[in-house]
């Protein structure tokens, strides 16, 4: 959750990767990412990887680095140590492992830097532009419920219970405006 907060609070600065000149490059990446796919070679996971993360460090964002790691790094050891163990490791697990990390980084590149408004000019109002104005909304909603939190002197530590809490208080909200859209929508005779 905290690697999609700082992806939002960076959605939020003016980098160079901001430009829609940038979003080219952003969108050349995404369907190279994707189509990459269909060869599974580490070489080119690994290039993409870190291609992202000079990106990434490049608009100086090395808490998102360290974020991906930690979420994705505990699972792939797993994976990777069990599958070794069951005598089940190969070659095309380690190549999935390694896609699934650069998907990661490049869907989290282009969340964190592209503007919802920059989609609409180009792409006007589409399934795409609002699937990312919905996550867009979601995140913002969940970083108001922390920071709400904060302020009372919550802190999540290492205690999984009171990361729950957080999910759930989200959960509630989006309940709740959801609820309201579906009013509003009604009152307009939106069935």
């Amino acid at each position: 959750m905290a690697v999609m907060l700082e992806a939002y609070r960076l959605q939020h600065r003016k980098t160079i990767l901001h430009t829609k000149k940038a979003l080219v490059l952003k969108f050349l990446l995404l369907i190279f990412t994707a189509l990459s796919f269909i060869f599974l070679n580490n070489i080119i996971y690994i290039l993409i990887i870190l291609f992202s993360i000079s990106l990434f460090a490049f608009v100086k964002e090395f808490k998102i680095i360290s974020e991906s790691l930690l979420i994705y790094l505990p699972p792939s050891t797993i994976i990777i140590v069990v599958d070794y163990l069951a005598g089940t490791l190969t070659p095309k697990i380690i190549s999935l492992l390694l896609f699934g990390y650069a998907s990661f980084l490049v869907i989290l590149l282009f969340y964190a830097t592209t503007s919802v408004q920059q989609l609409y000019d180009i792409f006007g109002r589409n399934i795409m532009t609002l699937a990312l104005l919905m996550l867009h909304n979601i995140v913002a909603e969940l970083n108001e419920v922390i920071e709400s939190k904060r302020i009372r002197g919550w802190e999540p530590g290492w205690n999984i219970l009171n990361h729950f809490l957080i999910v759930f208080e989200g959960i509630r909200l989006m309940v709740l405006r959801i609820n309201t859209i579906v009013d509003a929508l009604r009152a307009r005779g939106v069935d």
